[in-house]
Order: C-alpha cells, then structure tokens, then sequence
C-alpha cells in the first residue's frame, strides 16, 4: 500500500492537498472496478508500462519537469500489480521518488542507460516488484544477438565458404530477468524496440527487430518449456495493429498474445504499441483466455488511466504548472493553453496505457497428479 501519509507534507496548500487526494479517491476506485484484487498467493499480477520520459533530464521537448502529484498516481497505479516492466525510466532520482511512495515491501531492477549512440533515448527498461508476492532469482541481463542474427544484416559468401555478417544489434537491447511467484518459475524479458517510420526502411527495421526478438527468445522459450520453465515476452513493440506486418513477425515465431489485450495502448487510441505475449504449454503457464463477466474472472486488460485523471475538463487547475514549463510560459491565451494541456498531460503520466494479465502460480494441484502419476507408471 503507498504511503498516503507523504501526500500531508508533500502538499502544504491545502487546497491542492484536497484536490489531489480527490483525484487519488477516484483513481483508487476506478482500479478497484478495473484490475482484480491481489491474493495473497495463486496469482501473479503482470503488467507493461511505457511511462513517458520518466525522469529525464532537460526541458523534455519543451513540457518541462513532472509535478509532485503525478507520482503518487503513478505508485497507485503500479500498487495493483504484482510485477510490471517499465519502459522509458531515464535518470533515477523521479523513480525513486516513486518507490519511496510505494514503500518497503517493493525493489526494482534496472539496466544502465542506452547509449543514444544506438538510436535510443538515454533509457533504462526497469522491473518494479512486489516482494512478497515476487522473489528475483538474482539472474539478469541483456541480450546481445549472435552475427546471423543481427538486424537488417546483409550476409556475404565468401570464395572459401565461410559466411559473414554484418547489422546492427537492438536499438535498446531487451533486458531478461528471472523471478518466481509461488510455484511458476518464468523468465521475463522486457523490449522498447525500435520505432522509425511509418513506412519505408525504417519501417522494415522495426519488422526485423520484433522477428528477430521472436525467434531468439522462441528458441530459449522451447528449451525452458523442457525445463518446466516459462518465458514471458512484454513491453512497448510498436506494434501498429494486431493484422499488421510488426505483430506477424512476433507470432509468426509461436508467441500468443491474449485476445483481450487486441486494443490500443497508445494515449489516443490509434496504435497497438505494448504487448504482453506467451510462448508456452498448459502444464507450465496456465494462462486462461477470460475477458467477459465480473472483473474476479477476467485475466486480462488494458487500463484506462486518463478516465479520472487530467481529464479535459479539468484544464484550468494545471494553469499555474503548465505556465511553468518551457513552452507553456509561452502560451499568450487561454485557448493556447488548453491545447497545450492536451500534451502536457502526457508528460505528468504518459502517452501509453498498462496493460496486465493474471497468471495461475499455484501448481500443487497439478504437481501431486504429476507425482501420482509416475507412481502408478
């Protein structure tokens, strides 16, 4: 639970102190009707988040720093999770703001920054966890393609016969971790992959990255199954639509990605950018296809997080932060402002949505037919 009591000193005014605490009622609410209930053991919550130039440096294109209040948002949001990968986390001093919300009972690992050498933006790709529903089996790291398999590479046959390669590695290498949750043992590996274009090469560049993390991880996912061991591939793909090219390449590689989860994540509702997708057997992921009916029975969702924060008619109470950032003090109207506010308010939470899906983790049921099983055998 996030420490409410920082909200009385984080907030002298007490009318923004009332104002805030509103939104945060609201907002408590709203996660209570749309993600389910945390148990105390069978289920993992997991969730993605691409949450938008979380604490980077600068002017951030001019919309200027995150205000005091949009951490606490976010830490309620996080709350309702067991696990989540988070996509964009910059410099550390705004995360930590928000774990301190959170409180002990939760850690986070992180790689370094991206070199922006790379194509990147100086990010860092973070899991956020519930330590006593999520244990981390203190193996991480990130993944460097072997030369076959680089992107966009253009292979050269030699008079000997021996083939060489040359491409380019992930634009920001995907990160894999393992953890375990009650009785599920799974590795995770989190992507931003590249964006580029719209059309053209760059386009194919970003078709060529999600093939070419589908089928690495499709080939250790094959290996962990025989272990009993499952892989979970999630993050911001840039996908554009469940039918387009970029989530053929990822499912041509043997992922299932949850039919709930076939909705927009971006903040206008146009592209499918985040997924959250399996490549599994029942007897090792137990992940059930339920997306209709109470919210105690559905297993997946994408979470709407502007319905009852910075919604559009609440404008006028972010006048005095918006003329704050760099580009808002320059706003000569009212109008000028409240079309501003449109993009501000993605630069407090995001321009992307969470997206989440429950998972059986308690297999003693299934392990004891196992066991009976090779008895009678």
């Amino acid at each position: 639970m996030p420490f409410y009591s920082r909200l009385k000193y984080r907030f002298r005014d007490k009318s923004d102190r009332a104002r805030v605490i509103g939104n945060m009622q609201k907002l408590r609410r709203q996660l209570d009707r749309d993600v389910p209930a945390k148990d105390a053991d069978g289920n993992l919550i997991l969730a993605s988040w691409n949450i938008r130039d979380f604490g980077k440096r600068g002017s951030r294109r001019g919309f200027g720093k995150r205000e005091p209040e949009s951490f606490f948002y976010i830490a309620e949001i996080l709350s309702r999770f067991d696990l989540i990968a988070v996509q964009e986390v910059n410099e550390l001093p705004e995360w930590e703001e928000v774990m301190n919300i959170l409180g002990p009972d939760w850690d986070y690992i992180a790689t370094d920054e991206t070199d922006k050498a790379l194509g990147g933006n100086g990010e860092r790709l973070t899991y956020c966890f519930d330590k006593r529903k999520v244990q981390f089996k203190n193996i991480a790291g990130e993944i460097v393609l072997p030369a076959k398999m680089l992107i966009s590479n253009a292979r050269v046959e030699m008079d000997d016969g021996e083939k060489l390669y040359t491409g380019k590695q992930f634009r920001r290498t995907p990160f894999v971790t393992s953890f375990q949750s009650g009785w599920f043992k799974f590795d995770i590996c989190t992507v931003h992959l590249y964006y580029g274009a719209e059309s053209g090469p760059k386009l194919q560049e970003r078709i060529e990255e999600i093939g070419a993390v589908a089928d690495y991880f499709g080939k250790r996912a094959d290996k962990d199954l025989n272990k009993n061991k499952a892989l979970i591939l999630l993050g911001d793909f840039n996908i554009v639509h469940p039918k387009h090219k970029t989530m053929k390449a990822l499912v041509d590689n043997g992922f299932k990605v949850p039919k709930t989860l076939a909705e927009p994540t971006n903040f206008v509702q146009t592209k499918y950018y985040d997924q959250i997708a399996f490549k599994t057997k029942p007897t090792v992921l137990d992940y059930i296809e339920r997306s209709t009916g109470d919210l105690a029975d559905r297993n997946a969702g994408v979470l709407n997080i502007f319905k009852n924060l910075y919604t559009p008619s609440e404008w006028e109470d972010y006048k005095a932060q918006m003329r704050k950032s760099p580009s808002g003090k320059k706003k000569k109207t009212n109008a000028d402002l409240q079309k501003y506010y449109k993009q501000w308010l993605t630069y407090q939470l995001s321009d992307h949505r969470p997206l989440w899906v429950r998972i059986n983790t308690n297999d003693s049921a299934a392990y004891l037919d196992r066991l009976k099983q090779e008895a009678l055998d």
